[in-house]
């Protein structure tokens, strides 16, 4: 439930932000399951593809799940073909999680896909309203940070 210390302008901005990102985290997930990957390897994927070979334990915090969770979604993608997987050297009953070839070539393409599409959009606005989104999105980066534990500007 939200503070009462908050003003209606805010709690109007705060639903308009989140039903923004709701509708645009729907159009970017299609675009997921057009390129083959559901959301759920696409974003397992994406951790792997910017920090490189993870353990299922790792990647489970990344994703946040519970490893049971994230062993099941592993053994999928590596059926078909997504990742490898090998010994974790610190932990002997672990093992390394890692992206084929294949998974990063359909990964990337996804990603640019994706790209593009919000570039197409922005590219038809005018300057200043382009400017102010940049200074909009620069405003709430930390609340779209995943290492933030707490998101309170400082």
């Amino acid at each position: 439930m939200p503070s009462s210390s908050h003003s209606r302008a805010d709690l109007d901005d705060a639903e308009r932000i989140y039903v923004f990102v709701q509708h645009l985290g729907r159009r970017l997930r299609e675009i997921d399951t057009r390129g083959g990957l559901t959301p759920a390897r696409f974003s397992a994927l994406a951790s792997l593809r910017f920090h490189g070979s993870k353990n299922i334990g790792e990647l489970a915090a990344d994703e946040r799940v519970k490893p049971p969770s994230m062993t099941r979604l592993a053994r999928d993608m590596r059926r078909d073909g997504l990742i490898t997987v090998s010994p974790d050297p610190d932990d002997g009953r672990g093992v390394l999680v890692e992206m084929t070839v294949k998974a990063t070539r359909q990964f990337d393409s996804i990603r640019t896909e994706k790209i593009g599409f919000v570039a197409d959009y922005l590219a038809t606005l005018p300057p200043e309203l382009r400017a102010a989104i940049r200074d909009a999105f620069a405003a709430l980066e930390e609340l779209g940070d995943p290492t933030e534990a707490d998101a309170t500007p400082r």
